[in-house]
């Protein structure tokens, strides 16, 4: 009896990952948020259909056809993957930390894998001995390891760890670049929560000196992840002063600081009430400059280096007219007015370095302006709200009373740009590639960028790019070519 029970518990294996399989073809996203997996694009969602559709599927077949008595043997595959499984998932809990739900998946496959074995020796032919040297080859590859771990973790940990923080060090970004111009998301998002994304943040590398445009929330720490330099930030440039787009300004000008002992305060420059914003910045973190003179020592990080010195510039209300804020070693910056109303003054910028050029739009509802000073540009970096979506957000928000949702869902596509109108501006400035960032609303799955998209494509023909955070895009002096990269 206990044979015949055994013999057919491989089907119970064959069902759970034969249901699996399927929820990984038919229902990617759900699967791979159940698995601890969050999809970021295409490649992540084709990775949960094929590798792991192909997995679970591979390993139901096996199970199936192993139940029978002249192919048991076959049960030897799912087995020893499951055997891998299970030692992927301890080496987890000591390499990444204690996870509840590792354990209940562990579990699981615990389960699965003794209904495997069982299923194995259950079968007519007396031949466990292969399973028996599948085993004992697998417990002697698992078990040192397993062991090292469990007697050794704190010094295994710690030789990772130096080992990783030596190639951090030791690889930073900025000599693995090419000359030329190179352009990058250090933050994509804008003020409501996206897990994926920082504040809007956008550096600009102009043969090795680094410029940043806006200082979104979380944007320094996005920097040090990407591996671009904090501390050689020669210059930010402020579009405008919504909370969003300088959230992060003192915790740059900090980190500036004190990463590499500078002497002189980052230069901020700004259309007219940046000298409010920096000041406010300086006093807020005064206290905590003293703290890190105290304890680092003037050698380290100079009193003089602290903050930040604004560079303020005229906007006059209802002109168009662009202005070169900075030129310096063969890089022209310019800054001109866009259309945020109510808010004032609100301006985008323009690189121009060695025959190649970028434009920034800040945040701004369709404008003239930006098409005329994005003429030519290699790229543009431009903000996208999809209308059909936060109105989406609105009509739940009206359905559903919560905060200040549906008001707020109203109000923000008058002073911002769709997608499809972002598009038709390309088209008309006549640029090569068209990023967008400071993405409204939240795209936490891929799952939604088509949406976001929708007919952008329909008015501009060139590439364009739905940024992340870590899209970095470089531009080869005196050529039309552009290559993109993820840092993150």
């Amino acid at each position: 009896m206990i044979r015949r029970i055994g013999g057919w518990l491989p089907l119970l294996t064959a069902a759970v990952f034969a249901g699996l399989g399927l929820g990984a073809f038919l229902t990617p996203a759900r699967l791979g948020l159940s698995l601890g997996i969050l999809p970021m694009d295409s490649a992540g969602y084709g990775a949960i259909r094929g590798d792991l559709g192909a997995f679970f599927l591979g390993i139901a077949a096996l199970s199936l056809l192993g139940m029978r008595a002249n192919r048991q043997t076959l049960l030897n595959v799912p087995i020893a993957l499951l055997c891998v499984v299970v030692g992927g998932r301890i080496i987890a809990e000591f390499a990444n930390g204690h996870s509840a739900a590792n354990l209940r998946a562990m579990s699981v496959e615990l389960a699965l894998l003794a209904a495997l074995i069982m299923g194995r020796f259950a079968t007519r032919s007396a031949a466990p001995a292969r399973l028996g040297r599948v085993l004992l080859v697998l417990g002697g590859l698992l078990a040192p390891a397993l062991f090292g771990l469990m007697w050794f973790g704190k010094e295994i940990g710690m030789a990772v760890f130096r080992r990783i923080l030596e190639s951090a060090v030791t690889q930073p970004l900025l000599p693995t670049l090419g000359e030329g111009m190179h352009a990058g998301l250090c933050g994509s998002g804008a003020p409501l929560a996206d897990p994926g994304r920082a504040g809007p943040c956008v550096f600009v590398i102009a043969g090795k000196r680094i410029y940043i445009v806006d200082a979104g929330d979380g944007t320094p720490r996005r920097m040090s992840l990407m591996r671009v330099p904090v501390g050689q930030i020669e210059a930010i440039f402020i579009t405008h002063f919504h909370s969003d787009h300088i959230g992060g300004l003192g915790e740059m000008m900090l980190q500036r600081w004190t990463s590499v002992g500078r002497q002189q305060p980052v230069d901020v420059y700004g259309p007219q009430g940046v000298e409010s914003v920096v000041d406010g910045f300086n006093r807020a973190y005064q206290l905590d400059g003293g703290y890190r003179v105290a304890h680092h020592g003037p050698q380290a990080v100079p009193p003089t280096g602290r903050g930040g010195t604004p560079h303020p510039f005229n906007i006059v209300a209802g002109e168009s007219k662009a202005q070169v804020i900075l030129q310096k070693d063969g890089l022209t910056v310019t800054a001109f007015p866009v259309n945020h109303a109510p808010v004032f003054p609100a301006v985008g910028y323009r690189f121009d370095y060695r025959g190649r050029s970028i434009v920034v739009s800040g945040d701004t509802a369709p404008s003239e302006s930006l098409v005329a000073n994005a003429k030519g540009a290699d790229i543009l970096f431009h903000e996208g709200l999809q209308t059909a979506m936060v109105n989406a957000m609105e009509e739940i928000g009206t359905r559903h009373p919560f905060g200040n949702l549906a008001k707020i869902a109203h109000d923000i596509p008058s002073y911002h740009t769709s997608p499809e109108a972002a598009a038709r501006e390309a088209a008309q400035a006549g640029v090569r590639y068209l990023v967008f960032y400071h993405i409204i609303p939240p795209l936490p799955l891929a799952l939604f960028n088509a949406a976001f998209l929708a007919d952008s494509a329909k008015y501009f023909t060139g590439p364009i790019v739905l940024g992340h955070d870590g899209t970095m895009l470089s531009l080869p002096p005196e050529s039309h070519t552009v290559t993109i990269r993820e840092l993150l």
